[in-house]
């Protein structure tokens, strides 16, 4: 049995460990994005295939690398790109350098989605700053970004 100590102990460990508070902060931005969407007029991403919009690059990416980048198999997207491709924002095409490999593209309707997600992203991110102060949003920023791309 544990202690008060050790209960109170773990009970600050919980709450303060990097990686509970990076997904309820993750939560958190998510549900400020979604509300902002809406509130101001944009509909919703696909239910699954918002989680894709991330990991796919202005020039396009390949399925495969989706998959990787997200640390799923490439059979586990397949509904997601669907969902992406049935709301006309993104395009599947044969890779030219690899002909089992498809190469999925922003249509220009995915590209003006992008744009409005990016507005609502700003708005979010200025909660954010008169949260922590613009200061701290920018050293969170590039502290997120050497974690996240190993920058230093």
């Amino acid at each position: 049995m544990l202690s008060q100590k050790q209960l109170e102990d773990l009970r600050q460990t919980r709450r303060h460990g990097i990686g509970r508070m990076l997904l309820l902060a993750r939560k958190d931005f998510m549900a400020r994005l979604y509300a902002t969407l809406a509130a101001d007029g944009n509909p919703m991403p696909p239910s699954s295939g918002g989680t894709l919009l991330p990991f796919i690059d202005l020039e396009g990416t390949r399925s495969v690398d989706i998959a990787r980048r997200m640390g799923v198999s490439k059979q586990a997207i397949g509904k997601a790109l669907k969902e992406l491709e049935d709301a006309c924002l993104v395009t599947r095409t044969q890779d030219g350098v690899d002909g089992r490999a498809f190469l999925v593209t922003f249509t220009p309707q995915g590209v003006e989605y992008l744009l409005k997600i990016h507005e609502a992203i700003d708005k979010v991110e200025q909660h954010y700053a008169a949260l922590v102060g613009e200061a701290g949003l920018e050293d969170l920023r590039r502290h997120l970004a050497a974690i996240a791309y190993q920058e230093s």
